[in-house]
């Protein structure tokens, strides 16, 4: 028996054939993920409601059916991996023997396979699946770049730049596509490391290592800042991501600029430590942490190299700010009620 009131409707079982029909009526994870999605741009679900629903729904339908996405998500890993290193191996051992045409269609078939498997997982997919779609789509890039590359090199005869910076351009745009500033973090980063190898393609073309490294980290600051603002989903990433690449970039210059390389790493490692502390965004604070781990040994090791005093006192410093550390956490502990 149904009563409807306002718009909502509840339905009683009386017996086991309503029950069953209800069941045979269930749509596919995939038709309820594009009604959703309709719902949203309709504006009766928010996405965040939209999203609970397909938790919900997975949940109640992974006793059935969970079992089996361990095997599909190995499954796939496997073919990309047999896929990825077939290529790797006929190209290191008969590369100069594969004629152009062959070279370009074994990038291509990769990247178009890569891409229609993991286009055939949807966003409401299990986590399992949805991490095999974004290892797919990685390598779909990885793939066009190497196309990319390859058509610059055997047909345009480019330089090296111009192959690099034609490789950077292509796996950005594609893996954009594929992110499209969705929670995506495999597309998050293989649109990253496009943007930089773009990047700094472009500066090598027009100048040295210094305008190269510049260029690198010109493109993780506005990757960090992009992150700070939460443009770039998921924001965390974006911070990290861009604070390794502007690291990443200062240690470039080092070619030409030997001696400000290390003192702008560790510049920059510092600022990173202390906006990270002042604005608690620790994925900051932790990158910086970790470029100052590797930039300050470099420019003590640069300007003291034959001096002993000076790394002693830096261990000796070090030792006592944490013994101090040691001190004010059990200070606090000590002041802090028992329940």
């Amino acid at each position: 028996m149904r009563v409807t009131a306002g718009g909502y409707w509840a339905t009683r079982v009386t017996d086991g054939e309503e029950l069953s029909m209800t069941s045979q009526r269930s749509c596919r994870p995939e038709d309820l993920a594009g009604a959703l999605q309709r719902a949203v741009e309709a504006r009766i679900l928010s996405a965040d409601q939209a999203q609970a629903v397909l938790a919900a729904e997975r949940a109640r339908d992974f006793a059935g059916g969970g079992r089996r996405l361990p095997v599909t998500e190995a499954l796939g890993y496997l073919g990309g991996l047999l896929a990825l290193s077939g290529a790797v191996t006929l190209g290191v051992q008969y590369w100069r023997e594969v004629p152009t045409a062959g070279r370009l269609g074994l990038f291509a078939v990769v990247a178009v396979a890569t891409w229609l498997v993991g286009a055939r997982i949807a966003d409401g997919s299990e986590p399992a699946l949805i991490r095999l779609r974004g290892a797919l789509w990685f390598a779909s890039s990885a793939a066009v770049a190497a196309l990319a590359g390859q058509v610059a090199w055997d047909v345009a005869h480019a330089r090296e730049s111009v192959v690099w910076l034609s490789a950077g351009a292509a796996a950005a745009v594609q893996a954009g596509l594929l992110w499209r500033l969705r929670d995506r973090p495999a597309q998050h980063l293989a649109c990253l490391a496009g943007v930089l190898v773009a990047a700094g393609s472009a500066a090598d073309i027009a100048g040295g290592p210094a305008a190269v490294g510049l260029a690198v980290a010109a493109a993780g600051a506005v990757w960090v800042a992009a992150g700070w603002m939460a443009v770039l989903p998921p924001p965390v990433l974006a911070l990290v991501g861009g604070g390794v690449a502007v690291l990443a970039g200062a240690g470039i210059t080092a070619d030409d600029w030997s001696d400000a390389a290390p003192l702008l790493g560790l510049a920059v490692a510092v600022v990173f430590v202390a906006v990270g502390i002042a604005t608690v965004r620790t994925p900051l604070t932790v990158v910086g942490l970790v470029g100052g781990f590797g930039y300050l040994p470099w420019t003590i090791g640069h300007f003291f190299a034959d001096s002993l005093g000076v790394p002693l006192a830096m261990l000796l410093c070090g030792i006592a700010l944490l013994a101090v550390t040691l001190v004010v956490l059990r200070r606090t502990a000590g002041d802090v009620p028992a329940r």
